[in-house]
Formats: C-alpha cells, sequence, structure tokens
C-alpha cells in the first residue's frame, strides 16, 4: 500500500486506519476490466456503493460512494457519443436513440453482471450482501469516470470496449 498513497482527505480521517483497503480486490477488478490504474483509489472509490461500510466510517464527501465517479463517466460516455455521431450528419434525434439505446441503466447492469463486477463492489450494509440494478449501473459509469481520470479519453475507449460498451 505504500506505493499507493492515500488521498489527502483519507490520509487525514481518524478512521482510516482501522480499515484495511482492499486493494487486492481492486487489483483483481483491474484485470477484470482490461486497465492498469496509475491511481487505484480512483478506482477503489469508483467500486463503493453509497453507504458501503468504508464510506460511511471514512470521511461525510464519500458517504454517497462512487456517485461522483459515476457523474464523469456519464458524462464521458455522452461525449464520446456526440463524437461518435458528429461525422454522421444525421439529426439530433439519431444521437438521443444511440445515447438511449447504449447509457441506459439497463444496459449498464447487463454489462456489470457478463463482467462479474458484483464482487469488487462495497456493498451497503443494509443492501444484504445484493448490488441493485441501480447500484450496477452506477458502478460501470464510476468506473468509467475513473478511468476517464486516470488515463484520459483513450483508455476510456479501450475499457469500454473491454466492457462491451460501443463508444
Amino acid at each position: 500500500m505504500d506505493n499507493y498513497p492515500l488521498p489527502t482527505e483519507l490520509a487525514s480521517s481518524p478512521f482510516i486506519r482501522s480499515i484495511p483497503p482492499d486493494l487486492d480486490n481492486t487489483h483483481a477488478c483491474e484485470t477484470a476490466i482490461g486497465y492498469k490504474f496509475s491511481d487505484p483509489w480512483l478506482l477503489w472509490e469508483a467500486l463503493q456503493a453509497p453507504r458501503s461500510w468504508p464510506c460511511l466510517q471514512l470521511i461525510p464527501r464519500y458517504e454517497k460512494g462512487n456517485m461522483r465517479l459515476a457523474i464523469v463517466g456519464d458524462r464521458i460516455l455522452d461525449f464520446l457519443l456526440a463524437l461518435k455521431w458528429y461525422p454522421t450528419y444525421q439529426k439530433r434525434v439519431a444521437f438521443d436513440e444511440l445515447r438511449n439505446r447504449i447509457t441506459t441503466n439497463s444496459s449498464f447492469n447487463a454489462v456489470g453482471n457478463r463482467m462479474g463486477l458484483e464482487r469488487y463492489i462495497a456493498k451497503a450494509p443494509g443492501a444484504g450482501g445484493q448490488v441493485s440494478p441501480k447500484t450496477m449501473s452506477d458502478t460501470v459509469e464510476a468506473i468509467i469516470g475513473a478511468v476517464y481520470l486516470d488515463g484520459g479519453v483513450d483508455a476510456v475507449q479501450a475499457v469500454a470496449g473491454n466492457l462491451g460498451i460501443e463508444v
């Protein structure tokens, strides 16, 4: 873990030493998605379901788990789909149809289940050890957001391909 320093806000948390971050789990997820993070804490955050135990014990800004990264992932996927649509000279409705076909909660839930991502997600205590379809969908988007922040657009395109997301 010394090779990967904690983000500043985590390092200052009084709870952090009582929580063994599961970087082995993070490394296994890297293998599953086909991407090695320079900063594995981004993937760690992406794998935190809202109100998961590590998030509740750390600091308030992590209570919502991977939601910040899910927003980034959602927007970067919209951006990549817009780049795919733009040279086609099709009407705006064609872009909306493309986006609605590819970036739905049900399609991301299917991607996450197909890739077996459930085993890597830190689940909320009240979820009974299960990952809801919405949480799975948000986690897929959060992983995309984490990849973007770590490696940029090219990395996102590679990981999206590995996950079977058409961008």
